[in-house]
């Protein structure tokens, strides 16, 4: 990586797709999170700089690299996991605990359980657990269904699927709005092409008149 970044050289970055990329509405801070994602886009695009066409600002004289839809679909694949974790409502030690609790829960095909069980079966501290049970319970990931303090309370958990719900709406939205971009480029493309077809089609058809000027002559003996 050393060597790599002592080749790198100074150079301006423009990203033509960054008005139309969005991040999920589901992220937390989404502004701010948002201007990282670009950023981000960004550096993947600066570290390409030679396998990009180097171009000339007219007006100001500076040189700069595109991104290429290539460079905002790489950094999707690495920014997927990134945004899962900040569009989670549960802090990262929740988030573990809950998705090995849903995995106990599926492995024993148990549907409710005991504070007292998930302790002792998971080792975990009384604080601790205590500590994540009141998150999951504020957050609604989980809810009582039977018992009373003094014989211990039975809980079950309310979604089992909600993270994979979420990972998929991330990835379907940047998957998406890249799809369209793609979609963008291939029309533009297409217009391209058809706006030449005519003026290649009067050129052929400039030549066709004149051959069979000649033959008229040759025809006529001149």
């Amino acid at each position: 990586m050393q060597n790599v970044q002592r080749v790198l050289q100074h150079i301006a970055v423009r990203n033509p797709y960054a008005e139309h990329l969005k991040i999920p509405k589901d992220v937390f801070k989404p502004r701010r999170t948002n201007a990282h994602y670009i950023a981000f886009i960004e550096i993947v695009t600066f570290y390409k700089q030679y396998q990009r066409e180097h171009k000339t600002d007219e007006a100001t004289g500076e040189q700069y690299i595109e991104t290429t839809l290539e460079d905002i679909e790489e950094a999707n694949a690495l920014m997927k996991d990134i945004l899962l974790r900040k569009s989670d409502e549960l802090s990262g030690g929740c988030r573990s605990f809950f998705e090995k609790l849903k995995q106990h829960l599926k492995t024993n095909s148990q549907s409710t359980f005991s504070n007292k069980e998930i302790r002792e079966s998971f080792r975990t501290n009384h604080n601790t657990q205590k500590m994540y049970m009141a998150e999951l319970q504020q957050y609604g990931y989980i809810c009582k269904t039977q018992g009373d303090k003094k014989k211990g309370f039975q809980y079950a958990v309310s979604s089992f699927e909600e993270y994979e719900e979420l990972q998929n709406r991330i990835s379907t939205i940047l998957d998406e709005i890249l799809g369209k971009l793609k979609m963008e480029e291939v029309e533009k493309l297409e217009e391209v092409v058809r706006l030449k077809q005519p003026s290649n089609k009067l050129k052929v058809s400039s030549k066709t008149a004149q051959s069979v000027e000649v033959a008229e002559k040759e025809d006529k003996g001149v």
